[in-house]
């Protein structure tokens, strides 16, 4: 008798571990590029000014660009950072290039609180490994 496979069972194609180490590089980067300097900032607002409202600033400032960054990460040319060095692009069903309007849709579930697990679910176990982001900007992210 022979088992039977389940959605667990599922080898991952070499496009979706592309795909996830492309999100490892970028979720790297930002925290590299934003999360650290501000870090820095808000320990030397305290040792300079003493401020906590200094601090509060920094912190709103860095959120809002992270999640600006997150948003429109894939709309230069249909590649974010990650995506380029994986040799990975974002296309529309008609083979252009990721817009500005589509990377916000298709990336706004990995801002919404929760909702980033269903991401990960339907990247890993979906049969066509498409994230509900690709669903809604009609995209879907393809080897170059």
């Amino acid at each position: 008798m022979r088992p039977v496979p389940t959605a667990m069972a599922r080898e991952l194609s070499q496009t979706t571990v592309l795909r996830i180490v492309a999100f490892l590089v970028d979720s790297v980067s930002i925290l590299a590029l934003l999360i650290a300097p501000a870090t820095g900032l808000s320990y030397l607002a305290v040792w300079l000014w003493d401020s906590t409202w200094g601090i509060a600033r920094i912190w709103h400032s860095t959120i809002l660009i992270v999640v600006v960054s997150i948003l429109l990460r894939d709309a230069y040319h249909g590649r974010s950072p990650g995506k380029r060095l994986m040799g990975l692009r974002v296309d529309t069903p008609d083979d252009k290039p990721c817009s500005w309007l589509r990377s916000i849709a298709r990336n706004l579930p990995l801002v919404v609180p929760g909702w980033n697990v269903v991401e990960i679910w339907l990247l890993l176990f979906a049969r066509d490994s498409r994230r509900s982001g690709d669903r809604i900007a009609g995209t879907r992210v393809r080897e170059e």
